[in-house]
C-alpha cells in the first residue's frame, strides 16, 4: 500500500502509543517546540478509543511585536483529546472532543464525522459537523474575557478511479462569530504604520465579529509502478473578510521496502489581502472602520519543499511493531504589502516514534 506523508503502512494492532515532536524556527525571531503524546486501542472489534495531550511552548520577538512597541512574548498551550470511533468495514463514525488552555487562552471543541462506503468500496461519502467554545483572555487584565464560538460542517467524496488512480473532493464552511482581534496587538495610525515610531495614533487592533470561511478541495493520487505514487492536491479558501487563497501541493512517495517509505513533497500557497487591511493606516476610516497589522490578512505567497521518512521494525512473530518518522521541510513566506517585513524563512523538524501490540 502507497501512502502519502512518509507512514508506511502497519499492521492492525489493539494498542499503539506514539510520541511527536515538532520544532519550528524561522527569520523572525520566533521558536516553536510542540511535543505530542497520543494511545489509540481497540475497546472491542468495531470500537477504537484514542487520547493524546501536545504542549505548545514558543517564543517570538518578531517584527510585529517590535514594532507594535511591545515586548517578547512566551507562551505555553496545553491541549488533551478524547475520541471514540465506530467501524464496521463500510460504516465509520467518530466523535472527538478537544480542550485547550493557555494563561489568556481557553477552547473547547468538538468534531462528529461518519462515512460510508459504496460501490463494493469504491466510493466513499463523508461528513463532519464541528463546534467549539473559546474564551479570549489578556495577560494582567482579569477583567478581559471575550467570547468566541465556531460552527460548521465538511463533506467529501472519495471515488476509486481504477487499479492505480483515487481521486477525492471536499467542501468545507465554519462561522466565527466573537472577539477575533488580539489584545495584544496595536496598529499606527499616521506615521510610518509602525506603532514604535512616531505614529501620532496607536490603537487597539479592530476586526470585524463575524468570519465565514470557506474552502473547495481536490486530491488524485496514481500509482506508478509496483513501488512509488504521484499525488496533486489543490485547494481554494474564500472568506466573508475578502481573502481568497490558492493552495497547490505535488508530492511524490516511494516505497523502499516493505517496512519503508520516502516522500517528496512541494507546496505553493498564494493569498490576497483582507478587504480591510492596510499596509499603513492613514486616517480612521480607511479600513471601514476596522484596523489590523495582523500578517496573516495580507497579501503573500509561500513556497515549501520538504521530505519524509518512515521505518516500521516488527518483531515477537509480528505481535509488536515500531514505527519511525522523520520529517523536514524549509519554507520561505514573501510579504507584498507588510511594513517592516519582506520575507520570512523556516526550519521544520517532526519525529515521530510510536509502539503498537
Amino acid at each position: 500500500m502507497l501512502v502519502h506523508g512518509g507512514c508506511t503502512a502497519t499492521h492492525e494492532h489493539e494498542v499503539k502509543a506514539s510520541s511527536i515532536v515538532y520544532v519550528r524556527t524561522d527569520s523572525d525571531a520566533t521558536t516553536v517546540i510542540s511535543p505530542t503524546v497520543s494511545a489509540a486501542g481497540q475497546a472491542s472489534d468495531q470500537v477504537g478509543v484514542s487520547a493524546s495531550y501536545t504542549v505548545d511552548a514558543w517564543t517570538g520577538a518578531s517584527i510585529d511585536v517590535v514594532t507594535a512597541a511591545t515586548s517578547a512574548i512566551r507562551e505555553r498551550r496545553h491541549e488533551g483529546q478524547l475520541g471514540v470511533s465506530y467501524d464496521d468495514g463500510t460504516l465509520r463514525v467518530m466523535g472527538r472532543y478537544r480542550g485547550s488552555y493557555e494563561h489568556d487562552y481557553q477552547s473547547h471543541g468538538i468534531v462528529v464525522s461518519a462515512s460510508r462506503d459504496f460501490a463494493r468500496h469504491n466510493t466513499t461519502l463523508s461528513g463532519a459537523v464541528m463546534g467549539s467554545g473559546d474564551t479570549a483572555g489578556r495577560s494582567g487584565d482579569p477583567n478581559f474575557a471575550e467570547p468566541v464560538g465556531t460552527g460548521g460542517f465538511q463533506l467529501g467524496l472519495s471515488q476509486v478511479l481504477g487499479e492505480r488512480t483515487i481521486a477525492s473532493v471536499s467542501w468545507e464552511t465554519d462561522t466565527v462569530s466573537g472577539y477575533q482581534a488580539s489584545p495584544y496587538r496595536w496598529v499606527a495610525v499616521g506615521g510610518d504604520g509602525t506603532c514604535a515610531s512616531t505614529a501620532p495614533f496607536c490603537l487597539p487592533e479592530h476586526t470585524p465579529d463575524t468570519r465565514v470561511r470557506n474552502s473547495a478541495s481536490g486530491h488524485v493520487r496514481r500509482a506508478v509502478g509496483e513501488r512509488a505514487s504521484t499525488g496533486l492536491d489543490y485547494r481554494y479558501y474564500f472568506d466573508s473578510w475578502g481573502i481568497r487563497s490558492h493552495t497547490v501541493e505535488p508530492s511524490l512517495t516511494w516505497v523502499v521496502s516493505d517496512a519503508t517509505s520516502l516522500t517528496l513533497h512541494y507546496r505553493y500557497y498564494a493569498q490576497r489581502e483582507a478587504d480591510f487591511y492596510r499596509p499603513r493606516y492613514f486616517h480612521f476610516d480607511d479600513g471601514g472602520g476596522y484596523l489590523t497589522r495582523d500578517r496573516k490578512l495580507s497579501a503573500f505567497f509561500a513556497n515549501e519543499v520538504g521530505a519524509a521518512y518512515s521505518h516500521a521494525w516488527e518483531f515477537d512473530d509480528g505481535d509488536r511493531q515500531i514505527d519511525l518518522g522523520l520529517r523536514a521541510s524549509l519554507s520561505r513566506i514573501d510579504y507584498l504589502a507588510y511594513v517592516g517585513l519582506v520575507a520570512v524563512n523556516a526550519l521544520e523538524l517532526t519525529t515521530m516514534v510510536s509502539l503498537g501490540f
